[in-house]
């Protein structure tokens, strides 16, 4: 573009500018009288008709700079058009027309509303995904509450008679969690954390004692008492324990938020919120505390308790599922290695299943 034209458009520029602040600020009643306005250019004219107070609102629509930016680009093409002069005649000039539709201001108001929806719904959209998939680590406490049992070369005692076969109910297992729930990516989350368990094996004789012998643990049926009623015996073992276990969760959001010793505002883990999730991995444990209980009527209740070791293993480890869906949980635990020491006690390894809440 010539030095000529950049001069003519420039002043272009700022006569269409003046113009417009003119007509805006133009009475209506003026406007109902007039019908044209001419703006001198050097030797240009931009003339503005302005038939009806309508017509000046709709030009308060119009984008001047894109106008401006069109006038610019056909002036550096040299277009040739036509304009009508004010006597009525048409005549063909080296000069420039442009014709500018009318705006549809109620289709851009509806595609400015459709937009800001738009964003709307994404920034809900992405609120809702932030709170069904927290980031970072969350903490909690949970309770494992069901039973145990043990199993011996992959059969139950039970089926061979053995006086430390176990009663289904009443071998209850509970465990305090605080449990840890990191997000790792996707659907994946990782739940870590220390917890205490307790194994209660009750016996299905309740006349059986465990004794803690020089040879080892064995047991026995108490033939000291033949008259008196015996109502429970059984044999408590607690540890600490670690668990580590992989989750995945097919749902909107991973694990339940609980409501047992909560942390946190229950509302954030909605159970309609809540998917399938699935998880395995493992537990290492360290033995706390053992004894085992007798229980019988002998003239008076008694209670014989002794707190002994009874040669179990101090270290347990082993395997751990839990599933879920909604605001149900389940668990169940496997002990890889045997519940007394290798030669100091039957061969058995340890399981629970239950409820987690």
């Amino acid at each position: 573009m010539t030095t000529q034209n950049k001069s003519i458009t420039t002043k272009l520029f700022r006569s269409v500018v003046v113009g417009l602040m003119f007509i805006m600020s133009i009475p209506a009643t003026a406007q109902e009288q007039t019908d044209s306005l001419i703006i001198n250019v050097g030797k240009s004219k931009i003339i503005f008709l302005v038939r009806d107070k309508q017509d000046l609102e709709t030009l308060k629509n119009y984008d001047l700079n894109a106008i401006l930016n069109q006038l610019s680009l056909k002036l550096e093409n040299d277009s040739t058009g036509l304009v009508k002069e004010e006597n009525g005649q048409v005549t063909s000039l080296s000069d420039t027309t442009i014709v500018v539709d009318e705006v549809d201001t109620a289709a851009s108001d509806i595609e400015d509303e459709e937009y800001s929806d738009n964003l709307n719904e994404e920034e809900e959209e992405d609120a809702d995904t932030h709170e069904a998939r927290p980031k970072g680590t969350r903490h909690f406490f949970n309770l494992d509450l069901g039973t145990n049992n043990y199993m011996q070369d992959g059969k139950f005692p039970d089926e061979t008679d053995e006086l430390y076969t176990v009663r289904p109910f009443g071998s209850w297992y509970v465990g305090i969690n605080s449990v840890n729930n990191t997000y790792i990516g996707g659907p994946f989350y990782l739940e870590w954390g220390p917890s205490v368990t307790w194994y209660n094996f009750k016996f299905q004789n309740d006349r059986v004692r465990v004794i803690d012998g020089p040879d080892g643990t064995t047991f026995a049926e108490d033939t000291d008492l033949p008259d008196a009623d015996f109502k429970k015996s059984k044999l408590t073992v607690a540890y600490a324990n670690f668990t580590v276990v992989p989750m995945l969760s097919f749902g909107e959001a991973t694990r339940k938020k609980r409501a047992f010793w909560d942390w946190y505002d229950k509302k954030d883990w909605d159970d309609e919120q809540r998917g399938f999730r699935i998880g395995v991995g493992g537990y290492a444990g360290y033995r706390i505390a053992s004894y085992s209980k007798i229980v019988y009527d002998d003239g008076g209740k008694e209670k014989d308790k002794d707190k002994d070791n009874y040669n179990l293993n101090n270290f347990r480890y082993g395997l751990r599922l839990q599933m879920g869906y909604r605001g149900t949980d389940l668990f169940f635990n496997y002990d890889m290695n045997e519940l007394f020491t290798e030669g100091k006690g039957p061969k058995l390894n340890a399981f629970s299943f239950g409820i987690t809440f």
